[in-house]
């Protein structure tokens, strides 16, 4: 087709729009992957690319059209009102993907660690630069490579880390918080948003911590994205520092 164009902010694949589709390079995960979006599709999850077609080693699906979440980030896209609907976007995906059936002997992305006990899918990359606005609100989560089964926190905790963000000063202004957000409030509007339970709201600051951890460990191990490192060593200090703070906030 002669109107595409490489779009930009992809970390890990190639992708190439057309017309009203992508086309991406597969992997080995690509099953579990198209198993998942069929499955959302089916299901009448709105905010999930569908899958058109596979051709040789490439996929088409759907094209969100809108904002990308790439830093440094609008300023509607910094709102409580965002940070509300991704909270409750977030639940509702998880919810949904309670009843997922795991296709038998299908490949996942290489896990960066041991994952958690699944209670449901986990988008494991929920992040402002997987996330689609349109119109001042979000509507679409793209890149599912990483998908998995996994823990509700898991997911949450590095959902959060993103979006609150808990991230230190200097982190922040880069990624376009100008001012700085009260981020323990948010932190709460987040939680709360999500309907994240009691018992969970203890463990959260510490699964963050433990995500991040698991990042390092990752990058480190494969030597992929080595920069990103001094930038999570330094929040997870931040986070370390900051802990009964924020836990405190998250219970109250």
């Amino acid at each position: 087709m002669n109107d595409h164009e490489i779009l930009q902010g992809g970390n890990s694949n190639r992708v190439i729009k057309e017309a009203n589709t992508v086309v991406r390079n597969m992997g080995a995960w690509s099953p579990f992957v198209h198993a998942l979006l069929k499955y959302l599709t089916a299901a009448g999850f709105k905010e999930s690319p569908v899958l058109i077609e596979t051709i040789g080693d490439k996929e088409r699906l759907t094209y969100f059209d809108g904002d990308v979440g790439n830093y440094p980030l609008k300023r509607y896209m910094q709102s409580d009102a965002i940070l509300i609907e991704s909270a409750q976007l977030l639940r509702r995906f998880h919810d949904l993907t309670q009843n997922f059936v795991f296709p038998v002997g299908i490949a996942l992305q290489p896990p960066q660690q041991s994952m958690p006990a699944p209670e449901v899918i986990c988008h494991n990359d929920f992040a402002p630069y997987n996330c689609i606005f349109q119109s001042g609100h979000l509507v679409g989560i793209i890149d599912f490579d990483t998908a998995a089964p996994g823990s509700r926190l898991w997911d949450l905790a590095y959902a959060a880390y993103r979006f609150v963000p808990l991230t230190n000063d200097s982190h922040a202004l880069d990624c376009g918080w100008n001012p700085i957000p009260d981020r323990a409030s948010r932190l709460k509007l987040f939680c709360d948003s999500y309907g994240l339970e009691t018992d969970d709201r203890d463990k959260l600051i510490g699964m963050v911590r433990k995500r991040l951890q698991s990042l390092v460990e990752y990058m480190t191990k494969t030597a992929s994205n080595l920069e990103h490192i001094p930038l999570y060593m330094d929040d997870l200090k931040y986070i370390a520092d900051n802990q009964t703070r924020f836990t405190d906030a998250i219970k109250g």
